[in-house]
């Protein structure tokens, strides 16, 4: 390749990426995904010790939304409508936007604070001149059918089983034997014998929201908190659910998968309803983490209340894709870069980086058995009303029968 091939395509591949800057346009924006975590939110019920575990400390019930959260996400949303104003209707339409979130108290309460900033009422949507809200659809399924948002997937034994395994592995156990002084100091205590990272997570949490809430953490604290090997060990939790290729399958995979579906439909022309612009997915910090850590760039972190992370399909001279990442409500957002794709990755290159981590089938991967329970249930409530119902019936013949027969010799006498 020539000298000045090299140099045209690097130009290409550079004025590409300005265009598509932050402050850039959104010209030939065709679709958006956008997946965030849950606002601020109370401790989800602290540790054994913990001097605040009980909910009366705190303004409202354990793992709630606060009103500090419900602020984040009204501000998120406001952002969001300045992005993408003019792209995004500056009215509510069922056609343009879809929202799902976890089946999760904060989560759905977060949707519904990002949308009031997204979509303030005006015109015909202002249904109440007192009120600067309108209400907008929130879709959402049980915790244990969802394997696209939420970390626990009981429906996937397969997982499970490399969850545990993972557990019991080698790697774990070393984690436990080169921190055990920490570990059994913070075992100690918290009152929990701890050799695992969950639990260690958990008092880390818990530690963290008693900051912000300006509460007087315990004396033994001071030696562990914040930062820290605490904080670095307590991160590993992020990336156990998407540890290797076969877990990022089942475990990010699912969201992959829907992305790809939604740009196919695109390339295709056969999204429905044709006029979608946005997906939006409230969830959780988890959530975060394993989609970023299937994609190749989780950078290790915790991520923060009201993070985002934005994917959003142009088509310059073909589609691309461009995945930008908001953690930080100070400083605008800034393009991660898939492993061997550039800022712009071409939807093609995409669909080639994330087939291994995309399931064709995520049932059968997840060595799923059809509960048929319900239907077995069925057929055997069937089957018992059926013979009471021909009991009933026989009895009914013969009662008529001898009523019948009474009155035949009642006649003849």
């Amino acid at each position: 390749m020539s000298m000045v091939l090299k140099l045209t395509l690097f130009l290409i591949c550079f004025l590409m990426d300005f265009i598509m800057s932050e402050d850039g346009s959104l010209e030939g924006l065709k679709l958006v995904h956008l997946l965030y975590r849950h606002g601020e939110r109370t401790p989800r019920g602290g540790y054994p010790t913990d001097p605040y575990k009980d909910p009366s400390n705190w303004p409202v019930g354990l793992g709630q939304l606060t009103s500090v959260g419900k602020r984040m996400h009204f501000e998120l949303g406001q952002w969001l409508r300045e992005r993408y104003d003019g792209f995004l209707s500056s009215n509510y339409s069922g056609e343009e936007i879809y929202v799902r979130s976890t089946d999760v108290d904060r989560t759905l309460m977060s949707a519904q604070s990002n949308l009031a900033g997204l979509y303030p009422p005006e015109g015909y949507g202002k249904w109440n001149p007192d009120l600067a809200w309108q209400p907008i659809p929130v879709h959402t399924i049980p915790t244990p059918l969802d394997n696209l948002l939420m970390i626990n997937h009981k429906k996937c034994p397969r997982l499970k089983k490399m969850k545990e395994q993972l557990k019991d592995s080698t790697f774990m156990k070393s984690i436990y034997e080169d921190n055990k002084d920490l570990f059994d100091y913070i075992s100690k205590h918290s009152g929990w014998h701890i050799k695992g990272v969950v639990k260690l997570h958990h008092i880390y949490d818990s530690l963290f929201i008693d900051h912000l809430y300006n509460k007087t953490l315990p004396a033994w604290t001071e030696s562990v908190f914040p930062g820290g090997k605490f904080e670095e060990l307590k991160n590993i939790i992020f990336v156990l659910d998407s540890f290797d290729n076969q877990m990022k399958r089942l475990q990010g995979g699912p969201f992959i998968s829907e992305l790809v579906g939604h740009y196919g439909d695109i390339e295709d022309n056969t999204l429905v309803p044709a006029r979608r612009k946005v997906f939006m997915y409230s969830a959780h910090d988890a959530t975060v983490s394993f989609v970023l850590n299937t994609l190749g760039i989780y950078d290790g972190l915790a991520p923060p209340y009201a993070c985002l992370v934005m994917f959003e399909l142009y088509d310059l001279d073909g589609l691309h894709v461009k995945i930008s990442w908001r953690n930080d409500s100070s400083v605008p957002p800034h393009v991660l870069t898939i492993p061997g794709c550039q800022q712009l990755c071409p939807l093609q290159r995409f669909k080639q980086l994330t087939e291994s981590v995309r399931p064709a089938d995520w049932e059968q991967e997840c060595q799923l058995v059809k509960d048929d329970t319900w239907l077995r249930t069925l057929v055997v409530s069937a089957a018992g009303v059926s013979l009471v119902l021909a009991v009933l019936l026989i009895m009914v013949s013969a009662w008529r029968f001898r009523t019948r027969k009474f009155e035949e010799g009642y006649e003849e006498l």
